[in-house]
Order: structure tokens, then C-alpha cells, then sequence
């Protein structure tokens, strides 16, 4: 059975994020603040990204301010929390094209990438549209698009197609495609190794425990506030989680939930931002 070492990385955070945006339909019910984070998960003899994170600089730095990013640090400086550098990863998982999801590309040097293909493909064809279509792109960079190609022509760049289990050993790639974006994927680890269990790196299918209904208490599924999709495939989407995380919301790991560092142990590495270890594999040691 495989087993991996779990981390969650906060790069940023947002102290203005509001609450319409995050859980649909809760209009005028006030801000919050919510991490900006990405994953590594360490085993079988890899060191794996799940997501980047992305630069507070050139293009970068407008989305900073456009969505109310208040505290960055470059991606190395999450890194070192943990002990680990960008060229140790030799595999980076893109869930996503979002800006704050993959635009931390050149962190990872040595590193090939996987993405949906229709996530990338679909996007290609809605940057062509005129600027009528711009509310549609408002959280993608052009410039990490760029920086796939650049990848592509390095051979680093691979393309993957549908629902795949044991992608990498305990690793699944579960798409719900015409979500939050058009080929997002939500991420699977398998762990424990003779005491088997399983986590799911959520991705933006939500973005709180909210999104299950956890703060009106009654269990109704409310889709993310954010996306370009239907809005049914957003509700399947956590319906998909639900299932993946064996109905525990434990065992989801949600990219933008502050509750995550208080879920798994978890301790501050720079101006109050955060490093959670969800899961420890046999012999690896801790780094909270």
C-alpha cells in the first residue's frame, strides 16, 4: 500500500474575502479571511506539488491587489518551512489554471507537470474572445498559459484525459469538468500503508466547510461563489469530494479554509502565516 507525507503550504492570505464570493448566494453576509495555500505530499520515492501557488510580481501583483492578497511570500519561502526546495519536486499536479493555483510554475525547475486537458484547452479558446468575455477570465494570468507552452516545448508539460486511478501509486485524478473551471480536477491520496486511509485535496470544487452546509446547519450542498461553470457540476462537484472523502470532512483538505490549521497540526513559520501536516509517513519526521 502507498504512503505519503502530507502538507499543506500557506503562501498568502486575504483579511477582505467576501463571503458571496466564497459560498453562493449569501449576499451582504460580511468578509472573512481566507488562506491562499498549495500541497506537497512526500513518498514511493517522490516529491510531489499539488498546485503552485503564484508571484506577488508583474501581472501577478495586479491580481494581488485586484483580489485583496495581503500578505505573500514566494513559494521557496513556504517551501522552507518544510525543508524541502522546488527543484526536490519532480512531479507537480495543476488543478487547475487559476492564477493563485498555477501561476508559481517557475518554482519547480526539474519538475513534469500534469493538467486536464480540457482545462488547458478550454481556456486557450476563452482568451481568444473578445473583451466582452473578460468577467470569464478575471482570475486567469496569460502568462502562466505562456509558461505551459514553455513547458510543452521542454517536454515537461503532459496532458491527461478523465478520471485516473493510481495516476502516480495512491494517487487519483478525479475531473469535474464545467465546475469552478472547465476541467478542474480534485486530487486523492492514499496513505497508512498496511493501515490504509485516504485524504482528497479539494481544489476549488469549495472553498468552506460552508459549502456543505456546515454553518446553516441544515446539510445542503451551496456551490462556490466563484466559477465559470454550471452551476449543477458545482454542486457535483462536492458531492464528488463528499464521497471521495469518505463522507469525513476531516480527510478533506480545503485549499482556502482557515480551519485547516486548527484541523491538523499546524504551527506559524512567517507573519502569521501557516504550515498544516495532515499526514506522516512511516520513518518521515515532523516538521511542526
Amino acid at each position: 500500500m502507498s504512503d505519503y507525507s502530507i502538507w499543506l503550504l500557506e503562501y498568502g492570505y486575504c483579511t477582505t474575502q467576501p463571503i458571496a464570493s466564497l459560498v453562493f448566494g449569501k449576499f451582504n453576509a460580511g468578509i472573512t479571511k481566507i488562506p491562499f495555500t498549495f500541497m506537497i505530499i512526500k513518498g514511493e520515492g517522490r516529491t510531489i506539488a499539488i498546485d503552485t501557488g503564484y508571484y506577488d510580481e508583474g501581472y501577478g501583483h495586479e491580481l494581488t491587489v485586484k483580489f485583496g492578497v495581503d500578505k505573500m511570500v514566494p513559494i521557496e519561502k513556504s517551501l522552507d518551512a518544510i525543508g524541502i526546495k522546488g527543484e526536490d519536486v519532480d512531479t507537480v499536479i495543476l488543478t487547475h489554471a487559476h492564477y493563485d493555483h498555477a501561476g508559481g510554475i517557475k518554482a519547480f525547475p526539474n519538475a513534469k507537470f500534469y493538467m486536464q486537458e480540457t482545462e488547458f484547452v478550454e481556456w486557450m479558446k476563452v482568451l481568444a474572445k473578445p473583451h466582452e468575455y473578460s468577467f470569464l477570465t478575471s482570475a486567469i494570468d496569460p502568462n502562466d498559459i505562456h509558461n505551459m507552452i514553455d513547458l510543452m516545448s521542454e517536454n515537461r508539460m503532459e496532458f491527461v484525459n478523465g478520471e485516473i486511478r493510481d495516476f502516480l501509486p495512491g494517487v487519483d485524478l478525479i475531473p469535474i469538468y464545467n465546475s469552478h473551471t472547465y476541467g478542474m480536477q480534485v486530487v486523492t491520496i492514499h496513505v497508512g500503508g498496511d493501515q490504509p486511509d485516504k485524504y482528497v485535496f479539494t481544489s476549488d470544487a469549495c472553498y468552506s466547510y460552508d459549502n456543505f452546509g456546515e454553518r446553516d446547519n441544515n446539510g445542503i450542498y451551496r456551490p462556490v461563489g466563484f466559477g465559470v461553470g454550471s452551476l449543477t457540476e458545482m454542486v457535483r462537484a462536492l458531492d464528488v469530494v463528499m464521497q471521495e472523502a469518505n463522507r469525513d470532512k476531516k480527510k478533506m483538505i480545503i485549499t482556502h479554509e482557515p480551519a485547516m490549521w486548527d484541523i491538523y497540526p499546524s504551527k506559524v513559520f512567517d507573519s502569521d502565516l501557516h504550515v498544516a501536516e495532515v499526514h506522516l509517513a512511516k520513518g518521515e519526521k515532523s516538521r511542526v
